[in-house]
């Protein structure tokens, strides 16, 4: 068995003249290395510490393969960009909006971020709440139509006018009355008198003539002061009788059609076709997202499918403007808004009223809030806009006219506003966070 030189040298018993000079330093140099290399280990330990960002730098230039450019660089794991005018388009990376070529906007994520103008709530659902909530969408486009003001009155006492068969003709202007007519005395409450003017259609009809068709007749004659002690205006009427059937004294039923397209604002707002149509007669939408229109056949810049041919109407054509500053607009594709700094105008189609038409939204798309009317716009898959709406009176089929808050093309929910509006009330969480959605609430 071989024995160490520490063993020879405390026992002394085995050729103590071999322990030479040479074997003497050998063992002194050990008992230095094992004292001495903790305080080595201490040492070492120390200077890393001191120098741990140096050594940082070089290891992550020795060991990075492809630098990536800071402008391209995310910030940290909890940021994001957006754009303001496109929810849908987020990434991860700072950029610019495939749809409008707008500057995208870092925010933290789930961060709240104010709404667009005339926006009070922004409801995210899956398909499954959707298909479970019974939402339907449709289109809102222009109709013609009427609003009716009923009240009842009664066949005045004065005498009856003739046509030219009789003795006493009635004349006007040198010929003769064709017609036999009588007047009728009503009254109109004040709510529905700023609807009122001459010349309005009426059917008149009374419980004397079960079956019979109504009386035809018009307005000739507003009241212009209100009765005191009472609440409405007096009109008078007159009614095409050729049978002379209407007797003075008679009670009648009087309906007053209003076409909507007469009441202000909507008598005042322009209702022609332009004169020179646009050379793009057609538009091309992505079936996904209704939001996004170009002129030319493309693919949509969020589902990647592509776009849908549109033909347009001959009251349609095309205009390019800008979302964030809706007065600057073009005529021609390729234009941009000098206000935003070189943000390029998209393309939208331009409806102009038919005449006798004005647009209308179903009363089912519409939540009256109280302080607001509110309707659900559909901006993409399970993504809708609660959009403040400024109405008209209510017209029959349960339609409302539009003065200003959607256009026409885009689609509402017309089965579940309510639902959406509940859902926003008690569930906040749905509605992504964004400034502005508490609004809704009052």
């Amino acid at each position: 068995m071989a024995t160490t030189d520490l063993e020879l040298f405390r026992t002394r018993e085995i050729h103590p003249a071999a322990k030479t000079a040479w074997q003497r330093v050998r063992l002194a140099l050990r008992v230095v290395q094992v004292r001495l290399r903790f305080i080595a280990v201490f040492v070492v330990a120390f200077v890393i510490v001191g120098n741990w960002h140096v050594l940082r730098n070089y290891w992550d230039r020795l060991t990075r393969i492809a630098p990536v450019p800071a402008a391209n660089a995310a910030v940290s794991l909890d940021t994001e960009y957006f754009c303001p005018m496109d929810p849908g388009v987020v990434s991860d990376w700072s950029g610019k909006c495939g749809i409008c070529n707008m500057a995208l906007v870092r925010r933290k994520k789930g961060e709240m971020v104010q709404l667009p103008h005339g926006v009070v709530a922004r409801m995210q659902l899956s398909p499954y709440r959707v298909q479970l909530a019974g939402i339907k969408t449709s289109a809102i486009g222009y109709e013609p139509l009427v609003r009716e003001v009923t009240t009842v009155g009664h066949v005045a006492a004065e005498p009856i006018r003739y046509d030219a068969t009789e003795q006493s003709p009635v004349t006007t202007g040198g010929e003769n009355v064709r017609t036999t007519t009588a007047s009728i005395d009503a009254a109109v409450f004040e709510r529905d008198i700023a609807w009122l003017a001459n010349g309005l259609t009426a059917q008149v009809t009374s419980e004397a003539f079960a079956g019979h068709a109504p009386f035809a007749g018009r307005l000739t004659s507003i009241a212009d002061e209100v009765t005191p002690g009472e609440r409405s205006f007096a009109v008078q009427l007159e009614v095409a009788d050729p049978n002379r059937e209407l007797r003075p004294g008679m009670f009648v039923a009087v309906r007053i059609e209003i076409p909507a397209s007469q009441i202000e604002p909507f008598r005042s707002m322009p209702n022609s076709s332009p004169r020179a149509l646009s050379e793009f007669r057609e538009a091309f939408v992505c079936p996904e997202h209704p939001d996004i229109l170009r002129a030319k056949p493309g693919q949509c810049p969020l589902g990647k499918n592509e776009l849908e041919r549109r033909a347009l109407a001959d009251n349609q054509r095309m205009q390019w403007w800008c979302p964030m500053h809706p007065k600057v607009v073009g005529e021609t594709p390729g234009g941009s808004c000098k206000e935003c700094e070189g943000m390029k105008l998209l393309p939208r189609v331009i409806t102009f009223t038919p005449a006798g038409q004005v647009l209308a939204v179903p009363q089912s798309a519409v939540v009256d809030t109280g302080a607001r009317r509110v309707v659900f716009v559909e901006r993409g898959p399970g993504l809708f806009d609660g959009v403040e709406v400024v109405l008209g009176p209510r017209c029959a089929g349960d339609f409302f006219p539009v003065i200003k808050g959607i256009e026409a093309g885009q689609r509402v929910a017309t089965a579940g506003a309510f639902l959406l509006d509940a859902e926003s009330r008690l569930n906040p969480s749905v509605g992504v966070g964004y400034f502005g959605a508490t609004e809704a609430r009052k």
